[in-house]
């Protein structure tokens, strides 16, 4: 019995693996077959107990069958897990293959059930190409844990082959076999890192196992150098993939941690706060400084009163809270379940204020450059902007256009039915004139009932057009109590690129004039600066 207390206790260990591989499995139901092949393991080398007593003379043991269910088992499994990359510096473990069948065959005889133990080689072989995904560190670590268990699985089968007998090399692989396969597939299935325990483990058990197999060998009076330079070479394979592994992991924590300084420094610093007039612009500088840190990361969203959106909408989302003026939250869209969970977490107080001061700026921005009547631009918005059209516009050549517009007897209106109805007719006309705005044009209120539009693209006859547009639309306007046709008078110059901001002050100066002289000769009139020939044409009409 007291010879027994080895396999017994690998037979326990192959229980508790198993067991554990299987409730690992309720996650990741691919899993199913490693574990059952695992729990074979554990009843192949109980039938190892009886199979001298029970059945000495027969070739084929059911130790044999157990085996092959078994490899059958993880072979399912390592075909569902879909290898992705074609086998490089994985086949860098290749080597040991011939290295280790060359010293069986040496051996006295082959029989059947000795030769059978080969097969033990398969699922090391069918996980090669799943392991230099883990090598690249492309996917977790704990790959590279359980193909590490799948190579003591199998130098343990072929120990046992060759020696007829169960050794301590052998007890020794078969046992981290079983301690590396649970633990790798822990890791994997939930995403951890390669421990320091484990990594101790398993320079442990090579090295262990190098002294075990010579000891085995001499022991049995049939040493073999090709089984010990196999395993030896192996082993220095194992250590040296765990070791690049090892320094990748240095590597992507090091580049890691530089992206979390300039993640950290862009959402901290008080000079992007004052480069994006729009929400926008925010959250793309947000979004952009993320993206590094957070692969899977597609858009940012802010929902409030309005909602603004960069980048795409995902399947995984993440929501923060923003403390503004109104209920508004931060929504994160990842195409996948967001990774780094810690880091994420640690990031949200940070993020919130950023987001939260840059929309609040943003918020205080807009209020300074736009009408709060009309919401249109204000002198300083109009201001503002046309330094960057008069940059778009010598940059692609294009021309500006510039009106200046003004209400029809708008004090009349004002005595007549009060201030409520002047702020409607205010309102409806800058509704107007932002319908006749495209992207880069202006549409500006400059105070009281005087209104800019500037047209960009656009020659005086383009824009003489497009006021006349805006001419028929106010005349069939109707806001009661109001019981008068509205109208307005206009004044165009322009139609030129503007060299500098002092080119378009003097435009405005010339559409002032041509405005007066609407106004002068009888209102509900456009009067362009006659700089272009046949603009004094159109008057006639």
């Amino acid at each position: 019995m007291t010879e027994a207390l080895p396999e017994i206790g690998l037979m326990l260990l192959a229980a508790v693996a198993g067991l554990w591989i299987w409730w690992l499995a309720r996650q990741e139901p691919l899993w199913q077959g490693a574990s059952l092949g695992v729990l074979l393991g554990g009843l192949q080398i109980g039938a190892m107990l009886l199979e001298p007593i029970s059945t000495p003379s027969v070739t084929f043991q059911p130790s044999g069958g157990l085996l092959l269910l078994g490899v059958l088992a993880w072979a399912a499994t390592l075909r569902r897990l879909h290898p992705t990359d074609s086998p490089r510096y994985s086949l860098g473990l290749l080597p040991f293959v011939p290295f280790m069948v060359l010293g069986l065959l040496q051996g006295p005889g082959l029989e059947l059930a000795r030769a059978l133990w080969l097969v033990d080689l398969l699922p090391l072989l069918l996980a090669l190409p799943l392991l230099e995904a883990a090598l690249r560190g492309q996917v977790g670590e704990g790959r590279l844990v359980w193909g590490l268990g799948l190579l003591f699985k199998a130098g343990g089968s072929l120990a046992l082959a060759w020696l007829g007998e169960a050794g301590g090399f052998t007890y020794l692989a078969w046992a981290m076999s079983l301690l590396l396969l649970g633990s790798g597939i822990h890791l994997e299935t939930h995403q951890e890192r390669i421990s320091k325990p484990i990594l101790i483990l398993i320079a442990a058990g090579l090295l262990s196992s190098l002294v075990l197999l010579s000891l085995d060998l001499q022991a049995s009076n049939r040493f073999s150098e090709w089984v010990l330079i196999g395993w030896a070479y192996a082993a220095f394979t194992a250590i040296t993939g765990v070791g690049l592994v090892v320094y990748q992991r240095i590597l992507r924590s090091e580049r890691q941690l530089e992206l979390w300084v300039n993640l950290l420094e862009t959402l901290s610093s008080k000079s992007q706060a004052t480069q994006h007039l729009t929400p926008q612009g925010v959250l793309q500088s947000v979004l952009d400084g993320l993206k590094p840190l957070f692969s899977n990361l597609v858009g940012l969203e802010v929902r409030s009163d309005t909602t603004f959106r960069v980048g795409q909408s995902g399947p995984y989302v993440r929501t923060f809270e923003l403390m503004l003026e109104h209920p508004t939250e931060a929504r994160l869209y990842f195409s996948g379940p967001p990774q780094d969970e810690r880091g994420l977490e640690a990031l949200a107080p940070l993020l919130t204020e950023r987001l939260r001061l840059s929309l609040t700026l943003n918020e205080w921005r807009s209020k300074a450059y736009t009408d709060p009547l009309t919401g249109l631009l204000n002198r300083r918005g109009f201001e503002r902007q046309m330094q960057r059209l008069i940059r778009l516009a010598g940059e692609q050549g294009k021309p500006i256009a510039l009106a200046l517009l003004d209400i029809d007897r708008f004090k009349r209106v004002n005595d007549t039915y009060g201030h409520p109805a002047g702020d409607e007719v205010l309102k409806q006309l800058a509704g107007l004139l932002r319908k006749a705005s495209r992207s880069d044009d202006l549409a500006v209120r400059l105070g009281g009932e005087e209104f800019g539009l500037v047209l960009f693209g656009a020659d005086l006859e383009d824009a003489y057009h497009v006021l006349e547009r805006i001419q028929s639309e106010v005349r069939s306007l109707y806001i009661p109590p109001i019981s008068w046709p509205l109208s307005i008078s206009a004044g165009l110059a322009g139609g030129e690129i503007p060299p500098s901001m002092s080119t378009v002050q003097r435009w405005l100066e010339q559409a002032d004039e041509a405005l007066y002289e609407a106004k002068k000769s009888g209102r509900d009139r456009i009067y362009p600066v006659p700089t272009m020939p046949g603009l004094e044409d159109l008057l006639e009409l």
